[in-house]
């Protein structure tokens, strides 16, 4: 099944497929290597739509809705998700499309998964580009943290539904009420009870399994942003920035600083492109993955 994208810029081929046992909706730019890109809270393809059009210079990129989320489906009477669903899902989508081995990218909730996807499905990703994963669920004080970020949710749905409860976690983090335009604004906002009833608290505290991690073998850069963002956001780094760089030594991956806050993608797109690249390409090579790799 084919779709137009609502957006304009460059061209993109846009569709779903069935992976994992959910029709996935999806977006393709460009060409060469496969680059999937995995978004966080509100799971939309739109996500990343101005930094999609920028690296279709370098890559063919593959944008998608996760599952629930916006134009993909998810099954009757589904309650609740995993990071392994997730995982099983990207991957599905990446073979569904024949474009494995690919680069991944994905943030916050969406670098959760893409770390998962690295070490439950090696097969199917050249390299990983982590980029603030909610380590919530690795910290002493996670339960008190997970309460706090249910307890506002909670109030925020009193006030205005799902919906506000999406916009306000938004604000909260990103300094961003609305995205940059009108159709992904909505759908985002209508994502609000997939992400309050399904994800929070389950992708946050993920922690990947000791017999997955010693048999890593895809690189792995976990990225934390280095400027701007809200406080909170501020102030979430200086707590949780340790337990990244321990997630990173603990799965032998490298560590890094990015440009912007929590979404450079969205605030800081010019510096964001580049410096993915460079991460990309530095440890780009032959297919990797599968046996004997």
């Amino acid at each position: 099944m084919t779709h137009t994208p609502r957006r304009g810029g460059a061209p993109a081929k846009a569709g779903t497929v069935l992976a994992n046992g959910v029709e996935l909706y999806y977006e393709l730019r460009g060409t060469g290597t496969p680059l999937l890109m995995i978004p966080g809270a509100g799971g939309d393809a739109g996500t990343y739509e101005d930094a999609a059009r920028l690296l279709a210079e370098h890559f063919t990129v593959i944008t998608y809705d996760r599952r629930g989320n916006s134009r993909s489906s998810h099954p009757e009477g589904w309650t609740a998700t995993s990071p392994d669903e997730q995982a099983d899902d990207a991957a599905a989508l990446l073979r569904a499309l024949d474009l494995a081995p690919a680069h991944v990218f994905g943030n916050s909730s969406g670098a959760t998964i893409t770390l998962n996807l690295s070490l439950r499905h090696p097969e199917v990703v050249r390299n990983a580009v982590a980029h603030e994963p909610p380590k919530i669920g690795t910290m002493p004080e996670r339960d008190d943290l997970l309460a706090a970020m249910r307890d506002r949710a909670e109030e925020a749905r009193k006030r205005g539904g799902y919906r506000e409860s999406m916009a306000d976690f938004s604000g909260w983090l990103t300094g961003t009420t609305r995205e940059r335009n009108e159709d992904l604004a909505e759908r985002t906002l209508d994502n609000g009870e997939v992400w309050v009833t399904r994800e929070l608290g389950v992708v946050d505290r993920w922690d990947p399994p000791v017999d997955v991690v010693a048999d890593h073998r895809i690189p792995v850069t976990v990225a934390v942003g280095s400027e701007g963002g809200t406080e909170l956001h501020q102030e979430l780094l200086g707590r949780y920035r340790s337990a990244l760089e321990n997630l990173a030594r603990r799965i032998g991956a490298d560590f890094t600083s990015m440009s912007g806050g929590h979404v450079p993608y969205a605030t800081h797109v010019r510096d964001f492109v580049p410096q993915l690249l460079t991460l990309l390409q530095q440890h780009d090579g032959p297919e990797p993955g599968g046996e004997g790799a």
